[in-house]
């Protein structure tokens, strides 16, 4: 193929070759001239042509295998994961304005949250009200405020971050998020799914991890898109109020929303000397931009800047227009210290451009934001209504929340104070009632911090009324309504939880329009459902009314979601398990407690018996005045004075009765009015005591105390055993015969009060 190329190229016009059996001497021959060359010059040129065709054949080689590739880049697939983030980056986009607040909390960010306040011991009552005021009551991961023209902010997810606290607080306190959320042994803690939309647990880990290392930027796109997810959300604004140091509600929300500092310099207008004047004022009507005079208040994840004006914020006259760098020195020292400079030569300024100043903030802000106005500052009079220190009407932060401002927020004519702004904020947070919304959600309490409303435990300063439920082991169940409604201890807590994951992995977490045969058990053991019931539908009035009954039971609210009034959620459905499997611990604590009436000790009866037997029992009683009055119960004692230490007497009175009937009462047993069954025995960690109390106490457990007793009964070299045989002597001589023996000795002694006679053997 070479040698052709080569006399196809060579061949022509102008080159002639010599034929192949002549010498070896080449000779090229022109038509005009002919110059004889060294044979190796052709052959040069052969190789040089068939080089340039190698190379030519390879090119097009290279060519055709890129085109190749290309065509595979082309046709080859993304990959599952690529796909799964452009779809969740889709979906993202498609809810930034569903605003629709009848979705409400689902099962799974309930269990995440439940979870997230147990491991970091935030409030959850807290949590839920951030949670429900932040998203405009939608609860939705992906929903986005709605700023000027229409535009959507760059806040996102429940708590509403914006990228650069989101990522400030994700590289200061992420290493802590995955050590917390991680499984530990000696807590009993599991390891908890961080896992949401396209990422997997392991990958969320893995981003945290690298923010943390520096290694991902605030605008990293994978970064942002866990403000989607819900579990790393609320594990961030948790971490978010530890680092603004906020105290109090209204702190948490306005730190989160304004920043830590703007936040603490509204306080302290809410809480100092402004507190009277008004927090808005009114529009500027020219068309040239307002000066910076003030502290400047943006909201939070725009870029735009609004100001307050201040007490003594006020520019030197003239300096605005004379000396435009002297008046923006002046801002910024506003801006950082709420201070003027001190007035020097050349200034522009006039000693008496200034009637008062700006008090400074207290530097350390322990507790809160208070404003402390100098020593000679003009107060102002609670009447003053001035609007210098207020808002702009037409700013983002007036206008977007016109209900925190304005007493009419649709109509805006009618400014709060700055004092009632703050009021208003806590009415709006829910300051006081953030645990009430956990009931309201969960159906239960629970018995951690923001868990629940004082009101639902067992209060032992008041007469506790009990409530008719029923089981089917006691029939009649009486019970005081706090042991069924009252919050859940740590064991029932872990059991809500199990049981709502479990209906979650089934994907059984939707609402239900017939009760499962659970649900309808408990609603008629707790009374609300007739026992010849049969209907399941939640349609049915009796059904229906049931549900509503256990609702303000327990303190649960109705579904936001009108279709849902008469659905049973998921939140319900563990709550009746629960508080059924309480009737059913305490209707056995009671079938055991009725079993044994008939061999329980009446207290109310010891003081018929002999005086003998009311001695011997004393030190059984005395002990337990004493187990009671641990539990907080009140019973007699020798104590007269409050200083004094409370020494038993072991007589059962109106108060051990009383004592030991609340007892019974709190512990979900019946009262007994003073017979002690083995039951309420056991739970006050008692040995048993039985008709064996009015024995001599002997032997190494003698519950006797040795300072009132004259000798020790329980030393064993010295004891001596007393059997008092009332039953040997005749009545009428009502004399006490006295066995009494000597373990020294074998004598032994018979005495008798009548004649004093000693018999001896």
């Amino acid at each position: 193929m070479a040698r052709r190329i080569l006399r196809k190229r060579l061949s022509g016009p102008s080159l002639r070759a010599h034929p192949p059996n002549g010498p070896c001497r080449c000779r090229v021959t022109m038509r005009r001239q002919q110059n004889p060359t060294h044979p190796c010059w052709l052959l040069a040129l052969g190789l040089g042509l068939l080089a340039g065709g190698l190379m030519t054949a390879s090119a097009d080689t290279d060519i055709a295998d890129e085109r190749s590739e290309s065509q595979d880049v082309v046709d080859q697939a993304p990959s599952a994961h690529t796909l799964a983030i452009a779809e969740f980056r889709a979906q993202a986009e498609a809810e930034a304005r569903n605003y629709d607040r009848t979705q409400d909390i689902s099962p799974r960010q309930m269990l995440i949250l439940l979870e997230m306040a147990q491991r970091t011991g935030k409030s959850l009552g807290q949590a839920l009200a951030t949670g429900e005021f932040e998203s405009a009551r939608t609860w939705n991961d992906f929903v986005r405020p709605t700023i000027a023209e229409g535009r959507l902010g760059s806040a996102t997810g429940v708590w509403q971050f914006i990228p650069s606290t989101f990522y400030r607080i994700i590289k200061r306190y992420g290493a802590e998020l995955l050590a917390v959320s991680a499984a530990d042994a000696s807590l009993h803690r599991d390891h908890m799914d961080l896992g949401a939309g396209p990422f997997s647990d392991q990958q969320v880990r893995s981003i945290i991890e690298e923010t943390v290392a520096g290694e991902r930027e605030a605008e990293d796109e994978q970064l942002q898109l866990l403000r989607h997810n819900f579990a790393v959300l609320a594990f961030a604004k948790h971490y978010l109020s530890v680092d603004s140091g906020a105290k109090t509600p209204e702190e948490d929300y306005l730190f989160h929303f304004l920043g830590e500092k703007r936040g603490r310099q509204i306080l302290a207008l809410a809480r100092g000397e402004a507190r009277h004047t008004l927090s808005v004022a009114p529009a500027q009507t020219n068309s040239e931009p307002k000066p910076a005079t003030g502290l400047g208040l943006g909201l939070a994840g725009t870029r735009q800047r609004h100001y307050i004006q201040l007490p003594g914020s006020r520019l030197s006259p003239g300096l605005s227009d004379a000396n435009p760098l002297a008046a923006a020195r002046q801002r910024r020292l506003l801006a950082t210290t709420g201070r003027l400079p001190s007035n020097r030569s050349g200034s522009g300024s006039s000693s008496g451009s200034r009637s008062h100043r700006l008090g400074t903030l207290d530097p350390r802000l322990s507790d809160s934001a208070v404003y402390r106005p100098p020593s000679g500052a003009l107060s102002a009079p609670a009447s003053w209504r001035s609007a210098e220190w207020g808002l702009p009407a037409d700013s983002p932060v007036v206008t977007g929340n016109a209900g925190m401002f304005y007493r009419d927020a649709s109509t805006k004519t009618n400014p709060y104070t700055w004092a009632e702004f703050l009021d208003a904020l806590s009415a709006r947070v829910q300051a006081k009632q953030q645990p009430a919304m956990v009931r309201a959600k969960y159906g239960v309490g629970f018995q951690m911090n923001g868990g629940d409303m004082p009101g639902w435990s067992f209060n032992d300063d008041k007469i506790t009324n009990t409530l008719e439920f029923r089981h089917a082991l006691t029939g009649s169940l009486p019970l005081p309504a706090p042991l069924v409604n009252g919050p859940l201890d740590a064991v029932e807590t872990q059991a809500y939880k199990e049981r709502l994951a479990e209906l979650i992995r089934q994907g059984d977490d939707k609402p239900l329009t017939h009760l499962p045969p659970t649900a309808r058990s408990a609603l008629q053991n707790l009374g609300l459902l007739a026992l010849d019931e049969n209907a399941t539908d939640t349609n049915n009035p009796a059904v229906r009314e049931a549900l509503q009954a256990f609702r303000d039971l327990v303190g649960k609210d109705t579904p936001v979601d009108p279709a849902l009034a008469d659905s049973l959620m998921p939140s319900e459905r563990v709550a009746l398990e629960l508080y059924d499997q309480r009737l059913a611990r305490y209707a056995a604590l009671q079938a055991a407690q009725r079993a044994a009436l008939q061999s329980s000790l009446d207290l109310m009866a010891i003081n018929r018996l002999l005086k003998s037997h009311q001695r011997s029992s004393r030190p059984h009683i005395a002990r337990l005045q004493k187990a009671l009055a641990e539990k907080g119960l009140q019973t007699q004692t020798h104590a007269r004075k409050r200083t004094q230490t409370a020494q038993f007497d072991g007589i059962a009175g109106k108060l051990t009765q009383a004592a030991l009937n609340q007892f019974q009462l709190r512990h979900g047993l019946r009262p007994t009015d003073g017979l002690l069954d083995p039951v309420t025995v056991a739970m006050l960690d008692l040995p048993p005591m039985g008709r064996n109390i009015f024995l001599p106490p002997s032997g190494p457990y003698s519950p006797i105390d040795a300072e009132p007793e004259s000798h020790r009964h329980c030393a064993a070299p010295e004891a001596r055993h007393h059997l008092t045989l009332y039953h040997l002597l005749p009545r009428p001589e009502r004399m006490s015969l006295s066995l009494s023996l000597n373990e020294h000795s074998d004598s032994w002694r018979i005495a008798t009060r009548a004649d004093e006679t000693a018999v001896s053997r």
